[in-house]
């Protein structure tokens, strides 16, 4: 009988074992869905923005809503101000995950066009209003903070181990990566955007997996297949 109740009590731990490498398994395919989703979303986001940025009075809401703008600013650099996905790859504030904004000039030198998203920045938000941002909680938009995304946090929420950007010379930048999308859904990267001339591609690493998602230039298409 001792013998039948242990075998059954190990038959139990290898389902529930299994169940739970399943679970772990299955983080990285979700943190990956994740990601591909949002930048589907932010290229739409992109297509279907009106805000262009090219005349005074197309700024008066953002300035209203946003003070600290440099409206002057803001039209003169207008094609900077696109929507944009950063990726925070340094040991500052959360690691591994990534934001969804527009950067803005201010008229502190500090913050102007400062390439984090920061308080004065258009920082996109769900359909439930949580801002999609993975940086600091405290540095950010008022209506920001402690009203985050958490699944944009891919290590914290998925256990992603890291982010790996590969691309054009002109994207590289320290601890950090950024796509970004035109009206017109073309794809660009760097600290100043440039249009992609090769593959934007992302590699997320988690033990001994990876999963990837590429960008293709021109077309802005958005792949799995990479």
């Amino acid at each position: 009988m001792k013998i039948f109740e242990f075998i059954i009590a190990m038959s139990i731990m290898a389902i529930l074992f299994s169940f739970f490498n399943i679970k772990h398994n299955h983080a990285l395919q979700v943190a990956h869905h994740t990601l591909q989703s949002h930048l589907k979303m932010m290229q739409v986001l992109s297509l279907s923005d009106m805000n262009e940025f090219v005349e005074l009075r197309s700024v008066d809401y953002f300035a209203q809503k946003y003070p600290s703008i440099n409206r002057t600013a803001l039209l003169s650099y207008h094609q900077n101000a696109m929507w944009q996905m950063q990726f925070h790859l340094g040991r500052i504030y959360t690691t591994n995950s990534y934001s969804i904004y527009i950067d803005t000039p201010r008229s502190a030198q500090t913050t102007n066009f400062d390439g984090r998203p920061m308080a004065g920045d258009i920082i996109a938000k769900d359909l439930d209003r949580r801002c999609i941002s993975g940086y600091s909680n405290t540095n950010t938009a008022v209506d920001c903070k402690n009203n985050t995304l958490t699944e944009v946090r891919l290590k914290e929420r998925f256990g992603v181990d890291n982010i790996l950007v590969e691309s054009d010379g002109f994207c590289q930048e320290r601890d950090t990566a950024r796509i970004y999308f035109d009206s017109l859904g073309r794809p660009y990267c760097g600290r100043i955007p440039m249009p992609l001339q090769n593959v934007f591609k992302i590699i997320l690493l988690k033990n001994a997996q990876q999963k990837h998602l590429c960008i293709l230039p021109y077309s802005g298409l958005i792949t799995a297949e990479c």
